[in-house]
């Protein structure tokens, strides 16, 4: 339960960086629910570790929240694309650290989904076992609507986690794998 416990504090750092749609649109950009799902590199991954705490520390500097619902992961990911126009002088700070902006967001984009895919397949069975007993307790009268509501959102998360997780490259997975200490110190998932 506690793995589970940081895979939803894994989605709220996601939904802290990369924002919800702006109000009326509904369509998520393509673009970047492609580019999440791209190879990435070794090297690409290198420069990322780098730079991201350039950007965690200039992103939240500029006291701007980028926040939205639980709802769809995807159209996050779509959304951070476009962070940079928010904080000023974003690119000019990560270009200084090695890596523009245009480079940064679709590294954070691949390493945060396989990321999730690494944490989901290490939790599978656990997460199979959660995602029953949501199931169960949907069915029981007992239960107060408003917490029924809560674990109807709850399941619906995991199930949107496990449709990412499925499809993030295995290479991309295998090298995540590969810096999973310091990406948890970075990423603040001790």
């Amino acid at each position: 339960m506690k793995k589970l416990l940081l895979l939803s504090l894994l989605s709220v750092l996601l939904v802290a960086f990369c924002g919800a749609p702006p109000e009326g649109e509904t369509e998520v950009p393509t673009k970047g629910v492609d580019v999440a799902y791209g190879k990435l590199s070794e090297g690409e991954l290198q420069k990322f570790m780098k730079a991201f705490p350039v950007a965690k520390e200039e992103i939240e500097k500029s006291g701007k929240e980028f926040g939205g619902d639980n709802e769809n992961i995807e159209s996050w990911i779509g959304q951070f694309a476009t962070v940079n126009k928010e904080v000023a002088g974003l690119d000019a700070k990560l270009s200084a650290a090695g890596m523009s902006w245009n480079e940064f967001w679709p590294a954070f984009a691949k390493t945060w989904t396989a990321s999730i895919a690494v944490m989901m397949t290490k939790e599978m069975g656990e997460m199979e076992e959660g995602m029953a007993e949501i199931k169960k307790q949907l069915d029981d009268p007992k239960i107060p609507a408003a917490q029924k509501e809560m674990m109807k959102a709850a399941l619906s998360a995991m199930e949107e986690m496990k449709k990412i997780s499925d499809k993030v490259p295995q290479e991309n997975k295998d090298i995540v794998k590969k810096h999973w200490d310091e990406l948890t110190k970075l990423f603040d998932m001790d």
